[in-house]
C-alpha cells in the first residue's frame, strides 16, 4: 500500500512538473520523454499455445525514459513487470493435432501448470512513421510507430502444489538446470495519441522472442523419477518434491507417465506478449532540477 502511494505521489510530482512551463519553454523542442503504464500480458509455449487456445490476461506494469534522436528515430529504456501463467487444466478437451506431440494433443493428461512473476529490463530503438521537424508541441495528433531492441528477464516459475507456490527451477523437473535470467528480443508496433502539449497516450502491442524453452519450466520428455534420488541425495524431501512436480498426471486421474513419454516440445522456444497503455510525458530540459528544487518555483516571466 505504501509502495502505491508512493508511486502515485511521484507520478503526480512528474504531471505536475511537466506541465509547470513558460510560454517561451513551449516555443523549444523537448527530446527526453517519462512514460508509464499497465496492461496484459500473455504467454506462448508448451502449456498455452497462442493461435490454438488464444489470449490469456495476465497483469503487467512498465516505466520507460525515451530520448529523440531526430525526427523520427528515438532510443528507449524500460523496466516492465509482468505475470504468465498456464495451465493444462484449462484445456477444454483432448483433440487431434497437426504437428504437435506426433499430432495428438495429450496436454490435459499432463496436467502441469505453471505461474510466475517477472521483471524485464529492455533497450529499443522507435521509429515514428510521421516525422516530427519542429517543437513537440507541433506533433501530429495520432503518429504511429514500430520498435526493436534486446532485453534480460528474470525467469522464475512456480507451480502450486498444495497449496504453496513452490519455484521449480531448483528442482530442475527435467534433469536439466536452467538459468533465472533471460535474454528476450522485443518487437512491437504502437500508435501515439496528443492528449495535450506535454502528454501521449500510448497503445502498444509487443511480442518477446526468448532464448529458452523453460519460461513454464517445461522442454523435453518425462524422466525417471528415480533419478532425482540421485540428483538431490540425501535432501530426500528436496527429491520427493521434484517427483511430484515433475509428472502431475496421477493428480488428474490419468495413470503416471513413463520415462520417454512427451512432456514439452524441444523444437520450440517459449515467447511472451506484452499489451499496455501508457502515458507518455515530454520533460522539460530542466525538469530534474524543478523535481528535486525545495521550492520548485515556476519560471518568471520578464
Amino acid at each position: 500500500m505504501k509502495k502505491t502511494i508512493f508511486l502515485l505521489l511521484f507520478i503526480f510530482v512528474v504531471v505536475d512538473s511537466v506541465n509547470a512551463q513558460s510560454f517561451y519553454s513551449r516555443r523549444r523542442d523537448r527530446s527526453m520523454m517519462f512514460s508509464f503504464g499497465l496492461g496484459a500480458s500473455t504467454y506462448h509455449g508448451d502449456l498455452h499455445d497462442v493461435l490454438y487456445d488464444g489470449f490469456t490476461a495476465r497483469p503487467n506494469f512498465g516505466l520507460g525514459l525515451r530520448k529523440k534522436f531526430g525526427s523520427q528515430l528515438s532510443v528507449r529504456v524500460d523496466l516492465n513487470w509482468y505475470q504468465i501463467a498456464g495451465a493444462d487444466s484449462l484445456n477444454q478437451e483432448i483433440k487431434q493435432r497437426d504437428n504437435r506431440f506426433g499430432g495428438t494433443d495429450t496436454r490435459r493428461k499432463r496436467n502441469l501448470s505453471f505461474r510466475s512473476n517477472n521483471l524485464e529490463l529492455s533497450a529499443m530503438f522507435v521509429f515514428n512513421l510521421i516525422p516530427v521537424n519542429n517543437s513537440y508541441t507541433r506533433r501530429p495528433l495520432i503518429n504511429p510507430y514500430i520498435y526493436a531492441g534486446l532485453g534480460l528477464s528474470s525467469n522464475n516459475p512456480k507451480a502450486l502444489y498444495e497449496g504453496n507456490w513452490v519455484p521449480l527451477r531448483p528442482l530442475q523437473t527435467e534433469l536439466t538446470p536452467y538459468s533465472g535470467r533471460i535474454m528476450v528480443v522485443p518487437i512491437g508496433i504502437g500508435v501515439r495519441l496528443k492528449a495535450n502539449d506535454a502528454i501521449d497516450i500510448l497503445l502498444e502491442a509487443g511480442y518477446r522472442h526468448t532464448f529458452t524453452d523453460y519460461l513454464d519450466d517445461i522442454s523435453k520428455d518425462h524422466v525417471d523419477r528415480s533419478e532425482f534420488d540421485v540428483l538431490f541425495g540425501e535432501n530426500t524431501e528436496k527429491a520427493a518434491l521434484a517427483k511430484a512436480l515433475s509428472d502431475r498426471s496421477a493428480e488428474g486421474g490419468f495413470s503416471v507417465s513413463l520415462p520417454g513419454d512427451d512432456r514439452g516440445n524441444p523444437l520450440k522456444n517459449d515467447a511472451y506478449y506484452i499489451f499496455q497503455i501508457r502515458l507518455e510525458m515530454y520533460l522539460p530540459d530542466n525538469f530534474l532540477s524543478q523535481l528535486f528544487s525545495p521550492s520548485r518555483k515556476k519560471p518568471k516571466f520578464r
